[in-house]
């Protein structure tokens, strides 16, 4: 993992080429403090830093306001954190009205967190499925403990069908296999969402606990035969 200088330093190779940045990094550093503050300082106030000049400020102001819109835009694409009640809600407003059927995968860390969002489709109106390669692609961000899966049924109902049971049972040997817990496999139609954990398909037999308690208690090897 790099340090924050060595980021900072990586990213100011771009507008000082052929040139080493590790001095012009931590003298950023030490004027704002964080990668962060640097991106968001004013171009007036990076100028005033030995070896900024015009251009580079521009450059850091650029990719600061890029970083800015992006986030925001990333932070709206899904709720931050996962929360049954809240995250079904979201699933309705989000995929009810898709004209193909697709397939996403949440990544969520011990704490609920989700961490990122990985879409698989066909671009087709009635299938979508995802390959052990590409899904044990997946599994290997850092940081993720739980894996939490999404598709929609494009006019029809939100109740499964064989192929979603495949893919359901799949996808949970998979994760097994990886040492990562498989908490949940929401199916959204025109009829409302379908929980694969609420109907009790996933830990039969077990006490309901919610996703947040099982990514806690790290109990990832359970299975159902």
């Amino acid at each position: 993992m790099l340090h924050e200088h060595e980021v900072l330093e990586a990213l100011l190779f771009n507008a000082v080429p052929r040139k080493n940045t590790n001095d012009l990094a931590h003298r950023l550093l030490a004027e704002f403090g964080s990668v962060p503050a640097v991106l968001e300082a004013p171009i007036a106030l990076l100028k005033k830093v030995d070896g900024v000049g015009e251009s580079v400020a521009a450059y850091i102001k650029c990719v600061g306001t890029f970083a800015q819109r992006y986030y925001a835009e990333y932070k709206e694409r899904f709720p931050l954190e996962f929360d049954e009640a809240s995250f079904y809600a979201f699933v309705r407003r989000e995929y009810t009205y898709l004209e193909s059927e697709i397939l996403d995968c949440y990544l969520l860390d011990r704490q609920g967190r989700i961490l990122q969002r990985k879409r698989f489709t066909s671009r087709a109106h009635d299938f979508t499925d995802i390959s052990p390669d590409d899904f044990a692609a997946v599994l290997s961000v850092a940081g993720t403990a739980g894996i939490l899966l999404v598709h929609n049924h494009p006019n029809a109902s939100c109740r499964p069908s064989a192929a979603d049971d495949a893919t359901t049972q799949k996808c949970q040997w998979l994760c097994e296999f990886h040492n990562m817990l498989f908490c949940e496999h929401i199916v959204c139609g025109v009829d409302g969402v379908y929980s694969y954990y609420t109907e009790r398909l996933l830990e039969k037999g077990a006490q309901p606990r919610s996703v947040r308690q099982r990514l806690a208690e790290g109990n990832y090897g359970t299975k159902n035969a």
